[in-house]
């Protein structure tokens, strides 16, 4: 074998050790990237023991003073990973307009993801509420957290009633009884709901009505409703 034949091999085995480094280096990242955002998704911080909870004429839950220029309307899915996504941007809303009273946050559920265990996610936040009442909210965010750290199964409810501190009897008592997931569907179909997360603007007693930021209002829109209704 020649120097120049040698010194090609050489230098073919140099790149392919390079590009082996780069390699990994990206798939690193890439799962590094992963864990922060499934970390980010299922964290739970928002203190709901010192603002307004209410519940509409149609058992709705709201957050947050009922003398608010504005309320922000959400129909999503536990299950759903755009809403687990999401959630990030509704606790900074909820920190910054909500606990302030400048605005109010209602949530409506909308099962989407599956038959079985995306009606049961819902009726597990609202049997929370009828066995403890005020805890709905805290609710939410646990059925969150539980959603998006394990695929969602027959023992999620146990789970559930665990982390709750309610008794796991009490719960299977419930579920048949919970059916306002019945009552958010019905409205969304009038209001033409097709997917979640699906975010509507509400001023005053008027009728929910799309924002002009579309169906996923980033928290920077969601300042500028806000602020607008509140001039």
């Amino acid at each position: 074998m020649t120097q120049k034949t040698k010194r090609k091999n050489s230098d073919k085995q140099t790149m392919l050790i390079i590009g082996g480094v780069v390699a990994a280096a990206i798939i690193v990242a890439a799962v590094f990237i992963i864990m922060s955002s499934q970390s980010s998704i299922s964290t739970v911080s928002v203190d709901y023991s010192e603002i307004p909870q209410a519940r509409q004429a149609d058992g709705g839950f709201v957050l947050g003073n009922p003398d608010a220029p504005i309320t922000i309307v959400a129909f999503e899915d536990f299950l759903c990973p755009h809403c687990q996504r999401y959630k990030s941007t509704v606790d900074q809303f909820i920190e910054q307009y909500v606990v302030t009273g400048m605005a109010r946050f209602e949530y409506r559920f909308l099962p989407s993801v599956d038959a079985i265990y995306s009606p049961q996610s819902a009726q597990l936040a609202e049997c929370a509420e009828i066995i403890q009442p005020g805890s709905f909210w805290q609710a939410h965010d646990v059925i969150f957290d539980i959603a998006s750290s394990v695929r969602f199964n027959n023992s999620s409810a146990r789970d559930f009633a665990d982390r709750m501190d309610i008794s796991y009897a009490e719960i299977l008592e419930c579920l048949p009884e919970a059916d306002q997931y019945l009552s958010d569907t019905r409205l969304a179909d009038q209001l033409g709901v097709t997917g979640t997360p699906t975010v509507f603007v509400q001023y005053g007693d008027s009728r929910p009505q799309f924002s002009q930021f579309g169906q996923q209002p980033t928290f920077e829109q969601l300042s500028i409703l806000v602020e607008t209704a509140s001039q």
